[in-house]
């Protein structure tokens, strides 16, 4: 009897520290940026009637119109990003946000980054910095 309760709470233990340790899964999402794309690109996630992303084996793919702004009802908690740059410039201020409920329930999300110059990315971020606005870190992506 002890020792079916020990292996039952040993199992219980090990159960709970597997879940806890678990990595979540990252969903790998290409960005396509068209070539002569200058400016912000701004994708609100989880926006209620509004598209989900489509997918191209296996992964979402956003394309960036010329607004630069995309809705969807997708939700990516963990996005993986790889760009396909089509444009001049390069991708700066890369910040990705989820918004959840108290208790931790996703409900929105925002990815942000800037196409273009380094000098035309610190003009935006004194703009942006002005206003209230930022963006987040500020490396200089290059993408193929």
């Amino acid at each position: 009897m002890m020792c079916r309760f020990a292996a039952a709470a040993l199992f219980a233990i090990l159960t709970i520290t597997l879940a806890c340790t678990k990595k979540p899964v990252s969903e790998q999402v290409i960005v396509q940026i068209p070539a002569g794309f200058n400016g912000n690109v701004l994708l609100d996630m989880g926006v209620r009637d509004a598209p989900p992303l489509p997918t191209q084996d296996g992964a979402y793919v956003i394309e960036v119109p010329r607004t630069g702004k995309v809705e969807t009802s997708t939700l990516l908690n963990h996005a993986h990003v790889v760009f396909h740059n089509s444009s001049d410039g390069q991708v700066w201020g890369f910040s990705q946000r989820i918004f959840t409920t108290g208790d931790g329930i996703s409900v929105g999300g925002k990815i942000e980054f800037f196409v273009g110059t380094q000098k035309d990315f610190d003009a935006e971020q004194q703009k942006k910095n002005k206003s209230g606005g930022f963006f987040g870190a500020e490396t200089g992506i290059t993408a193929g």
